[in-house]
């Protein structure tokens, strides 16, 4: 990596990584999206480095993780995402992604427990194979066109049962039951799920239903463009489920939108829900919504062979970094 140096990035210099994220994901950020990303996380603070060319002083190329708390088997461990890796266009194929992620990857070992999850994307995901990284299983898109959407009747939506929440101060219980089924599962609360509906590039609407005055089901979406994104749910019974689920078709329909779209686990229990629910996806290998991104992970030998089996996994999208 001659011609570069390796700095570890504080909450000093974010500044530094706004230009790698226009330049390798057309965002457009600013140094709060990194506050909160970074550093309000409850699970606590990031670790991350970055690659800056000596001559001109310019940051080449960024790699990190942020702290996630998992329940494996009943026991909750501080494991790590990989996110935000980027390496700016003018310093490809130059080796900085393999030399960075060797550096946090020696912080993690000496300080924390190694085990790391990721979501790959299209050009990454060779990569972090090549590396020793392992895929468990794929998530895909899962929607609903506006004609289905049609289909599912109650329409105009009933202002009695539902309620377009402020926070989830009042819905900790339908978040923390979610999951439990599996034996490896992101470990939800409600001060983790308010930091993470607090991503200020993100307008999530929060939607509960109602019985008598208990709160039965939520539903958490965002619009983009002219199609709601499905970003989570959590549901005490059937009757909660249908209600919210139609409520989101009715939405579609009054403001005249394409559908909603939804990211899953590929045959996990969200994916199953949603086909219940006349969700369908793209079986072919193009066309709109076909792509599928592996979630991988890395570890330790032993745990490879312990965590590989996809059965024992509830990931869904509300665990991915980006969404």
């Amino acid at each position: 990596m001659s011609g570069y140096k390796i700095e570890k990035v504080s909450a000093d210099n974010f500044s530094m990584l706004i230009p790698l994220m226009k330049d390798c994901f057309g965002m457009t950020v600013n140094i709060d999206y990194f506050k909160w990303k970074y550093l309000k996380n409850p699970a606590g603070n990031f670790i991350g480095f970055v690659a800056i060319e000596i001559a001109t002083n310019e940051v080449a190329a960024y790699y990190g993780v942020i702290p996630q708390k998992f329940i494996f088997n009943g026991v909750e461990q501080i494991i790590y995402q990989s996110c935000d890796t980027m390496t700016h266009s003018k310093h490809r194929r130059k080796g900085l992604f393999q030399q960075l992620a060797l550096v946090c990857y020696d912080n993690i070992k000496q300080h924390h427990n190694f085990f790391i999850i990721g979501f790959g994307g299209g050009q990454s995901t060779p990569g972090f194979l090549k590396f020793g990284w392992k895929q468990i299983f794929q998530f895909k898109y899962y929607f609903k066109p506006n004609l289905l959407c049609k289909l599912d009747g109650i329409f105009p939506i009933s202002k009695n049962v539902f309620t377009e929440e402020t926070s989830f101060d009042g819905l900790s219980d339908l978040i923390e039951k979610q999951n439990h089924t599996a034996e490896i599962y992101s470990n939800k609360n409600l001060a983790h799920f308010n930091w993470r509906i607090a991503n200020p590039n993100q307008s999530y609407k929060i939607i509960s239903v109602s019985h008598g005055e208990k709160k039965e089901g939520y539903i958490v979406y965002t619009q983009q463009e002219n199609k709601l994104i499905l970003f989570d749910f959590s549901f005490h019974n059937k009757q909660a489920k249908r209600r919210l689920m139609q409520y989101l078709s009715a939405v579609v329909v009054q403001k005249k939108l394409q559908g909603v779209i939804a990211f899953c686990q590929e045959n996990g229990e969200q994916s199953k829900i949603l086909k219940q629910h006349f969700y369908i996806s793209n079986p072919f290998n193009k066309g709109p919504l076909h792509e599928k991104v592996p979630f991988i992970i890395f570890t330790d030998d032993a745990r490879f062979d312990k965590y590989s089996d996809a059965k024992k996994w509830s990931v869904t999208s509300y665990d991915h970094d980006a969404l």
